[in-house]
Protein backbone atom coordinates (compact mmCIF):
# COMPACT_ATOMS: atom_id res chain seq x y z
CA UNK A 1 0.00 0.00 0.00
CA UNK A 2 1.49 3.12 -0.58
CA UNK A 3 1.19 6.32 0.73
CA UNK A 4 -0.77 9.46 -0.49
CA UNK A 5 0.16 12.83 0.78
CA UNK A 6 -1.45 14.02 3.63
CA UNK A 7 -2.26 10.81 4.84
CA UNK A 8 -0.80 10.00 8.22
CA UNK A 9 -0.09 5.93 8.85
CA UNK A 10 -2.46 5.89 12.08
CA UNK A 11 -1.33 2.29 13.28
CA UNK A 12 2.17 3.78 14.37
CA UNK A 13 0.59 6.86 16.14
CA UNK A 14 -1.59 4.98 18.32
CA UNK A 15 1.08 3.78 20.57
CA UNK A 16 3.19 6.74 20.25
CA UNK A 17 0.39 8.99 21.46
CA UNK A 18 -0.23 6.70 24.45
CA UNK A 19 3.74 6.99 25.03
CA UNK A 20 3.43 10.69 24.66
CA UNK A 21 0.18 10.79 27.12
CA UNK A 22 2.03 8.82 29.68
CA UNK A 23 5.08 10.56 29.30
CA UNK A 24 3.12 14.24 29.64
CA UNK A 25 1.10 12.19 32.80
CA UNK A 26 4.62 11.47 34.40
CA UNK A 27 6.09 15.14 33.94
CA UNK A 28 2.84 16.54 35.39
CA UNK A 29 2.12 14.34 38.15
CA UNK A 30 5.60 12.36 38.80
CA UNK A 31 6.04 9.86 41.12
CA UNK A 32 2.95 10.79 42.88
CA UNK A 33 0.65 9.20 40.21
CA UNK A 34 1.84 6.14 40.42
CA UNK A 35 1.13 6.19 44.29
CA UNK A 36 -2.31 7.49 43.53
CA UNK A 37 -2.71 3.99 41.42
CA UNK A 38 -1.91 2.07 44.21
CA UNK A 39 -4.40 4.13 46.47
CA UNK A 40 -6.89 3.55 44.33
CA UNK A 41 -6.38 -0.12 43.52
CA UNK A 42 -6.60 -0.80 47.32
CA UNK A 43 -9.32 1.24 47.83
CA UNK A 44 -10.87 -0.72 44.79
CA UNK A 45 -9.96 -3.96 46.40
CA UNK A 46 -11.38 -2.85 50.18
CA UNK A 47 -14.46 -1.85 47.76
CA UNK A 48 -14.51 -5.22 45.85
CA UNK A 49 -14.28 -7.08 49.62
CA UNK A 50 -16.37 -4.66 51.22
CA UNK A 51 -19.59 -5.44 48.81
CA UNK A 52 -18.21 -9.16 49.11
CA UNK A 53 -18.80 -9.43 52.43
CA UNK A 54 -21.91 -7.15 52.41
CA UNK A 55 -23.68 -9.56 49.34
CA UNK A 56 -22.68 -12.38 51.47
CA UNK A 57 -24.17 -11.02 54.47
CA UNK A 58 -27.15 -9.64 52.81
CA UNK A 59 -27.55 -13.79 51.11
CA UNK A 60 -26.90 -15.07 55.06
CA UNK A 61 -29.96 -12.53 56.16
CA UNK A 62 -31.75 -13.07 53.18
CA UNK A 63 -31.67 -16.81 53.31
CA UNK A 64 -32.41 -16.75 57.45
CA UNK A 65 -35.47 -14.71 56.39
CA UNK A 66 -36.77 -16.57 53.61
CA UNK A 67 -36.04 -19.54 56.26
CA UNK A 68 -38.12 -17.66 58.87
CA UNK A 69 -40.79 -16.76 56.19
CA UNK A 70 -41.58 -20.34 55.01
CA UNK A 71 -41.75 -21.58 58.88
CA UNK A 72 -44.19 -18.70 59.87
CA UNK A 73 -45.92 -19.71 56.31
CA UNK A 74 -45.67 -23.13 57.32
CA UNK A 75 -47.23 -22.42 60.78
CA UNK A 76 -50.20 -20.71 59.41
CA UNK A 77 -51.06 -23.23 56.99
CA UNK A 78 -50.73 -25.86 59.86
CA UNK A 79 -52.80 -23.63 61.86
CA UNK A 80 -55.33 -23.16 58.72
CA UNK A 81 -55.38 -26.99 58.52
CA UNK A 82 -56.31 -27.34 62.01
CA UNK A 83 -59.05 -24.59 62.12
CA UNK A 84 -60.61 -25.88 59.22
CA UNK A 85 -60.40 -29.36 60.91
CA UNK A 86 -62.44 -27.93 63.84
CA UNK A 87 -64.38 -26.60 61.96
CA UNK A 88 -65.37 -29.32 59.64
CA UNK A 89 -66.18 -31.88 63.01
CA UNK A 90 -68.44 -28.51 64.36
CA UNK A 91 -70.47 -28.83 61.58
CA UNK A 92 -70.49 -32.37 61.25
CA UNK A 93 -71.37 -32.09 64.86
CA UNK A 94 -74.30 -29.47 64.52
CA UNK A 95 -75.22 -31.22 61.66
CA UNK A 96 -75.80 -33.82 63.38
CA UNK A 97 -77.45 -32.27 66.23
CA UNK A 98 -79.77 -30.53 63.55
CA UNK A 99 -80.71 -34.05 62.19
CA UNK A 100 -81.49 -35.20 65.84
CA UNK A 101 -83.63 -32.33 66.68
CA UNK A 102 -85.49 -32.45 63.51
CA UNK A 103 -86.00 -36.10 64.30
CA UNK A 104 -87.39 -35.17 67.28
CA UNK A 105 -89.19 -32.60 66.26
CA UNK A 106 -91.25 -34.70 63.58
CA UNK A 107 -91.79 -37.07 66.36
CA UNK A 108 -93.10 -34.49 68.87
CA UNK A 109 -95.45 -33.09 66.07
CA UNK A 110 -96.91 -36.71 64.91
CA UNK A 111 -97.40 -37.52 68.63
CA UNK A 112 -98.84 -34.17 68.95
CA UNK A 113 -101.13 -34.07 65.93
CA UNK A 114 -102.09 -37.80 67.24
CA UNK A 115 -102.75 -36.43 70.52
CA UNK A 116 -104.67 -33.57 69.20
CA UNK A 117 -106.69 -35.64 66.92
CA UNK A 118 -107.59 -37.66 69.95
CA UNK A 119 -108.13 -35.08 72.32
CA UNK A 120 -110.31 -33.26 69.71
CA UNK A 121 -112.10 -36.69 69.02
CA UNK A 122 -113.16 -36.92 73.25
CA UNK A 123 -114.28 -33.15 73.21
CA UNK A 124 -116.50 -33.98 70.15
CA UNK A 125 -117.62 -37.22 72.41
CA UNK A 126 -117.83 -35.42 75.31
CA UNK A 127 -119.95 -31.65 73.54
CA UNK A 128 -122.10 -34.19 71.78
CA UNK A 129 -122.82 -35.65 75.42
CA UNK A 130 -123.34 -32.50 77.20
CA UNK A 131 -125.26 -31.34 74.24
CA UNK A 132 -127.59 -34.51 74.74
CA UNK A 133 -127.72 -33.63 78.38
CA UNK A 134 -129.00 -30.55 78.19
CA UNK A 135 -131.71 -31.35 75.79
CA UNK A 136 -132.64 -34.47 78.17
CA UNK A 137 -132.43 -31.57 80.54
CA UNK A 138 -134.34 -29.29 79.27
CA UNK A 139 -136.98 -31.39 78.21
CA UNK A 140 -137.13 -32.83 81.46
CA UNK A 141 -137.50 -29.24 83.22
CA UNK A 142 -140.17 -28.23 80.33
CA UNK A 143 -142.30 -30.99 81.47
CA UNK A 144 -141.79 -30.08 84.72
CA UNK A 145 -142.59 -26.67 84.45
CA UNK A 146 -145.92 -27.49 82.87
CA UNK A 147 -146.66 -29.71 85.16
CA UNK A 148 -146.29 -26.94 88.09
CA UNK A 149 -148.12 -24.63 86.16
CA UNK A 150 -150.91 -26.75 85.65
CA UNK A 151 -150.93 -27.79 88.92
CA UNK A 152 -150.28 -24.42 90.47
CA UNK A 153 -153.86 -23.43 87.81
CA UNK A 154 -155.58 -26.17 88.94
CA UNK A 155 -154.83 -25.44 92.53
CA UNK A 156 -155.17 -21.86 92.46
CA UNK A 157 -156.87 -19.68 94.58
CA UNK A 158 -159.15 -17.32 93.39
CA UNK A 159 -159.04 -13.45 94.01
CA UNK A 160 -161.70 -12.69 96.27
CA UNK A 161 -160.80 -15.56 98.44
CA UNK A 162 -157.20 -14.55 98.96
CA UNK A 163 -158.43 -11.01 99.60
CA UNK A 164 -160.64 -11.99 102.41
CA UNK A 165 -158.18 -14.14 103.84
CA UNK A 166 -155.82 -11.44 103.87
CA UNK A 167 -158.33 -9.15 105.54
CA UNK A 168 -158.83 -11.72 107.98
CA UNK A 169 -155.15 -12.08 108.71
CA UNK A 170 -154.89 -8.58 108.95
CA UNK A 171 -157.66 -8.11 111.59
CA UNK A 172 -156.28 -11.04 113.58
CA UNK A 173 -152.96 -9.67 113.69
CA UNK A 174 -154.69 -6.27 114.48
CA UNK A 175 -156.34 -8.27 117.13
CA UNK A 176 -159.48 -7.26 115.43
CA UNK A 177 -161.80 -11.24 115.96
CA UNK A 178 -165.01 -9.72 116.02
CA UNK A 179 -164.97 -8.07 112.55
CA UNK A 180 -164.01 -10.94 111.17
CA UNK A 181 -167.03 -13.41 111.87
CA UNK A 182 -169.23 -10.59 110.61
CA UNK A 183 -167.23 -10.59 106.95
CA UNK A 184 -166.87 -13.91 106.48
CA UNK A 185 -170.29 -14.87 107.29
Amino acid sequence: MSKKKGELDTTDTAPNEIENISKIRDILFGNNMNEYEKRFEKLENKLAQSVAENKAETDKKMASLESFFKNEVKLLNNKLVEEEEVREKGNRRLLTELEALEDSMRKFKLSTSESFSDTNQQLLDISNTISDQIKELNSSLLSRLDANSSQLQNSKVDRSTLAMMLTDLAYNIAGDTDSKGTDSE
